[in-house]
């Protein structure tokens, strides 16, 4: 299938002809052997590079110098949110559901976006929750009831990552934040897992649950991460979620801490350890906050490191 973007409107001129649109394509089309894929971008935010989560200890110099070898701007760093969308045979099959209302003007914007691809939410059969960070679980819900936006499907949760965020006392220590900051992600994890006790279907790496996809144990970003691996006709994709941040940092310097990290060195192995896996298998991957439409390749480099190849924007 040929790629769709869609995006704002056209603008208008003082003269109120239309010109072209400051807003970027919303989503892109694509196939997965036999499957129909769409990528959606919730949003983005562009922290100064000195208050990037990126790098926690390391010199501001060094994260430049980072920046500058990847020809991206040295002042703010990009960090994007997508979404990603499968039909699996007869199965809608969404992974993770952004933002929400969770961090303001900088996402929620998969609602209105889905629309546009002509997307329903009652049409999703399957939500996989990959971890209870909030622009991951922030768009199942909606108003202060929290109703389910998709109210039509089974909802999936890693069992270790629902153990550990509704357990009595959540070991948020290693996270590179104030305390503040700490307490309110357990806060919120716990509330949008506790909200719906009952309704999700836990699961575990392995697990066989839809043909053509696999279940991957990926710890360190949060205990019970997941990450997942979409096959058909002889195509694979591994959605690596948020094992890998940053298409410039993550990947010339896998070693660097990330302050969401609730296992740092954990999230370190278990990054290098898929990173590998893509080079070697030379697997298409899709990340949760690389670069829209959030399809690439892997490269191994020398001295441990990689490099991240941007897969071609098909338009036809």
């Amino acid at each position: 299938m040929g790629a769709e973007a869609t995006g704002g409107g056209a603008g208008e001129d003082a003269r109120g002809a239309k010109g072209v649109g400051l807003e970027q394509p919303a989503f892109y089309r694509f196939k997965i052997g036999a499957f129909e894929a769409i990528a959606f971008n919730d949003g983005a935010f562009n922290p100064p590079v000195a208050q990037s989560p990126f790098g926690v200890g390391e010199l501001v110099e060094a994260k430049v110098a980072v920046l500058r070898d990847a020809f991206l701007p040295i002042e703010t760093v990009n960090l994007q949110f997508n979404v990603l969308l499968v039909r699996m045979g007869t199965e809608w099959v969404l992974f993770d559901a952004g933002c929400g209302a969770a961090f303001g003007a900088a996402g929620g914007r998969l609602a209105a976006q889905m629309a546009a691809a002509g997307v329903k939410p009652e049409q999703i059969n399957a939500v996989f929750l990959t971890h209870a960070h909030g622009d991951h679980f922030g768009g199942l819900f909606a108003g202060e009831e929290r109703a389910l936006v998709f109210k039509n499907a089974t909802h999936f949760v890693g069992r270790t990552e629902f153990d550990f965020w509704t357990g009595a006392s959540p070991d948020v220590s290693a996270l590179r934040q104030p305390e503040e900051g700490r307490k309110g992600m357990v806060a919120g994890a716990r509330g949008a897992l506790e909200a719906w006790r009952g309704k999700w279907q836990l699961i575990a790496p392995g697990d066989r649950l839809i043909e053509g996809l696999e279940v991957i144990a990926a710890p360190g970003h949060t205990p019970g991460h997941l990450v997942f691996l979409i096959s058909s006709g002889g195509e694979q994709v591994l959605h690596i979620v948020d094992a890998v941040h940053h298409h410039a940092f993550s990947f010339a310097r896998p070693e660097w801490v990330l302050a969401f990290d609730v296992q740092p060195e954990l999230a370190e192995a278990t990054r290098r350890k898929l990173l590998d896996r893509a080079a070697a298998d030379r697997l298409k991957v899709f990340g949760a906050h690389m670069p829209f439409p959030a399809l690439g390749h892997v490269k191994a480099s020398e001295g441990r490191r990689y490099e991240y190849v941007i897969a071609p924007w098909a338009v036809g």
